[in-house]
């Protein structure tokens, strides 16, 4: 039986045509010059790239080396002038005039809501006795040198030296030293604790964040919302970062800011109390030295707030003096404790070791003010020459200047309406 032969195609090469060794090696070499292609471009990247950062780290470096060196100019000038009352250091960690820019939103409606509880505390009955014990208190019984820590030696938040890191916090660490300082005098060293400057960083949005903000505002919120207890193992402790300087730069707020935030809740070592239950309450906030208070973005609304100062002056036959206005905040500090105190800061003051601080040289010194700065004033004093001077604690930490405190003479700078802020118990 014959059969036919059957025909059939390799499943392998059915319908396909295979390449000839010539197109595979021309395939191989295309894939070839791209991945060169390819490793060219990304070398070329990563050169440029290499490039512009060594550039940046130069042009950083010499900036820096040009900034040590009119810092070291600055401090020499400073410790060889026979005319200043201080001595300086080199600080490497100083900055120079620089404008950072940084902004921020107002909320005008809570701000009002703030200035409206500020003027009802004025009105109250609290403040007209507060003010009738100034009154009361003869100049004569002022003495001429006086330290907050010397009169009250039971309160050791007087001696607590804080450091704000690299946050622009000196508001709320000041305003918070002050609310501590007077809890425990107006208790008889009953309260010792020191308040958290995180509870206020973080909860209070109208007193401000890392890039500044309102001693005032802070106040009134210890006030009306209570502030937890902080330092290192209370309630709400301070978690800024501390590493970036003595004193920070401002070019390190924006990290801070970016992770401050509200917690409503005790860390987990602090057993004491709940959030809520670990509140201290003041019952007064109010202002020394008459001030506005701004209330819109734009700064074009300026509310005038009651002030200390502006009540003696209204009630006086002539305007009050200088040394007038002094002697009024030396009662404040002598009867109740500490205030807070805003002042320029000179790019000098940085590089303050020890002595009684005032900007030199004089001429032209408003060209180097870096930033507006809030400290804590604890006393005052006269040195040789009968010239008046604050006491104050800083927020730079213990290692800045005299143990984390100096002495100012602010005649220079009084023009520009220093702030004393403070609050009762």
């Amino acid at each position: 039986m014959n059969r036919k032969k059957e025909e059939f195609s390799h499943p392998a090469t059915s319908g396909m045509v295979l390449p000839s060794s010539r197109d595979s090696g021309c395939s191989s070499r295309k894939w070839f010059c791209i991945g060169v292609a390819l490793f060219l471009v990304l070398g070329v990247a990563l050169t440029v790239a290499g490039l512009g950062a060594y550039l940046q780290h130069e042009g950083k470096r010499k900036v820096t080396k040009e900034t040590h060196a009119y810092m070291r100019s600055l401090v020499n000038q400073i410790n060889n002038a026979p005319d200043v009352r201080w001595k300086a250091k080199f600080n490497p960690f100083a900055t120079r005039t620089h404008d950072y820019n940084y902004k921020t939103l107002k909320n005008s409606t809570a701000i009002k809501e703030y200035i409206a509880t500020i003027e009802e505390m004025f009105e109250s009955d609290k403040m007209k006795e507060h003010i009738k014990q100034l009154e009361e208190l003869p100049d004569k019984e002022l003495p001429k040198n006086f330290d907050a820590r010397d009169k009250w030696p039971q309160c050791p938040t007087l001696s607590t030296i804080p450091n704000q890191g690299g946050c622009g916090s000196c508001f709320a660490v000041s305003a918070v030293g002050v609310a501590s300082d007077r809890s425990c005098i107006q208790s008889n060293g009953t309260l010792k604790a020191w308040l958290s400057v995180e509870d206020v960083l973080g909860c209070c949005a109208v007193c401000g964040n890392c890039y500044g903000g309102d001693p005032l505002k802070a106040l009134v919120y210890w006030a009306k919302e209570g502030i937890v207890t902080g330092g290192r193992d209370g309630c709400r402790p301070y978690h800024v970062d501390l590493e970036c300087g003595t004193p920070c730069s401002p070019a390190a707020y924006p990290e801070a800011e970016y992770r401050r935030t509200c917690i409503r809740r005790c860390q987990g070592p602090y057993y004491k109390n709940k959030y809520d239950d670990d509140k201290y309450f003041g019952s007064m906030a109010y202002t020394m030295y008459p001030r506005r208070m701004t209330v819109d973005n734009a700064g074009k609304e300026r509310i005038e707030m009651p002030s200390i100062i502006g009540k003696f002056n209204d009630t006086s036959m002539t305007p009050l003096t200088l040394d007038e206005v002094r002697t009024i905040i030396k009662k404040e500090l002598y009867l109740f404790g500490p205030t807070t105190m805003a002042f320029p800061v000179t790019e000098e003051f940085l590089h303050y070791e020890s002595g009684i601080f005032h900007p030199y040289p004089a001429d032209d010194f408003e060209k180097r003010i870096v930033y507006w700065h809030v400290v804590r004033v604890i006393g005052w004093g006269t040195d040789d020459d009968g010239n008046h001077y604050w006491t104050a604690i800083n927020s730079f930490g213990s290692h800045w200047g005299d143990n984390g405190i100096f002495h100012i003479d602010t005649s220079l700078l009084e023009k520009f309406g220093l702030e004393y802020e403070t609050a009762m118990l």
